[in-house]
């Protein structure tokens, strides 16, 4: 079977959480699943023009993007689908987010077959004007109506979707993120040369990760830990997006914070297995994974108590209210910093995952709308 991939930047090494799920679910499924043929569309602005090959085997092919704020996933989008249908003739096409979704019909109507992955309601993300939440709405309405199955990344999104979409509820699957991969790849050896480069000292810091854009909560968590009074340094790792809000960040700079901008994914590894403390301040999330490699790395995690990150199932006292920047500094006055590190969960496990997706593919085959393995 020949699966296009669409709706991603590129991979590997592109920053971005769908690129890191695209990263890890098709690594594991190209070396397990030799029966499938995996292409992958990037976009232009991120992987240049040339295609190649990862050592998975799976092939990336640059497509046309406009670099746009409101047309890059779109024009990347038609243009990945009309070379999957005529280029690649693919035996069904995987469309990752509800942006890229609204092009779905399109992919039927080229006669292939749609699985889409729901990567969060990006429709309540701060930077969408009301016009551009409306889009990706209706894009999630005809997503969800277009794709013959739909996997959703938290179990509380795909409850709702089947709850929004009675009629498609058969055919809608959770299957989470995973964070086991940071683990695998060895990446927190030799994790005091990057305290060095930092002067920073094991435990004694806190941290947290995330593009730099106000639904993530930077500016909450900033403006806590200063009321907080803690004498710990707080270390944002992000990369800017030249936008106003690195303006708001940047106005609420003090002594005791860090910002290192974007650092290779072993740097941030390191980073992670030394911590006093990793805080997630998200206003929203998808499933949110680079809370999951905190907790793969033995980071203690505290975090805001949206629903997404709620799905991952910690003890209650390690979250605090959503955008409340007071009962975040005052758990950091008081008992945040000895909060434990807790086992990641065997459910958030890459092998797993894509063999769960896997089954997805193979119920393509399958007239019957049966339940695969992963729910």
């Amino acid at each position: 079977m020949k699966v296009c991939v669409i709706g991603l930047r590129g991979l590997p090494d592109v920053s971005g959480g769908i690129e890191t799920h695209c990263e890890n679910l098709y690594e594991r499924l190209a070396r397990a699943r030799p029966d499938l043929d995996i292409v992958v569309y990037g976009r232009t602005p991120y992987i240049g023009k040339k295609p190649y090959e990862t050592s998975a085997g799976i092939r990336v092919v640059p497509a046309f993007a406009l670099r746009n704020k409101y047309l890059e996933t779109i024009t990347n989008t038609f243009v990945a689908i009309i070379r999957a249908r005529f280029g690649e003739r693919a035996d069904c096409v995987h469309i990752h987010a509800i942006g890229p979704g609204l092009l779905a019909p399109f992919a039927r109507l080229l006669g292939m077959p749609v699985i889409l992955t729901h990567h969060g309601d990006d429709f309540l993300r701060d930077k969408w004007n009301s016009f551009a939440r409306t889009i990706l709405r209706f894009g999630e309405r005809i997503g969800v109506a277009s794709a013959k199955r739909v996997i959703a990344v938290s179990p509380s999104l795909a409850e709702r979707l089947k709850q929004d979409y009675p009629g498609r509820a058969d055919r809608i699957h959770y299957i989470p993120n995973g964070a086991d991969h940071i683990v695998a790849r060895g990446l927190a050896a030799d994790g005091d040369a990057v305290l060095q480069k930092f002067d920073l000292s094991e435990g004694k810091y806190i941290i947290s990760v995330g593009r730099l854009v106000p639904e993530k909560g930077f500016a909450d968590l900033i403006r806590a830990h200063k009321a907080s009074g803690t004498d710990l340094p707080l270390v944002i790792v992000g990369g800017q997006s030249n936008s106003d809000h690195d303006q708001e960040l940047a106005a609420l700079d003090h002594d005791n914070l860090l910002m290192t901008g974007t650092l290779p994914q072993a740097e941030v590894a390191q980073l992670l297995v030394k911590t006093r403390l990793f805080i997630l301040a998200s206003h929203h999330e998808g499933l949110p994974i680079a809370a999951l490699e905190a907790w793969a790395m033995g980071a203690p995690l505290l975090l805001s108590d949206i629903v997404p990150n709620r799905d991952l199932g910690l003890p209650q006292d390690h979250y605090f209210p959503v955008r409340d920047v007071d009962a975040l500094a005052e758990r950091l006055r008081t008992d945040a910093l000895g909060l434990p590190a807790i086992e990641l969960l065997a459910a958030f496990n890459w092998t797993s995952i894509a063999r769960h997706t896997a089954d997805i593919y193979d119920l393509l085959h399958d007239p019957q709308p049966a339940e695969a393995a992963g729910g």
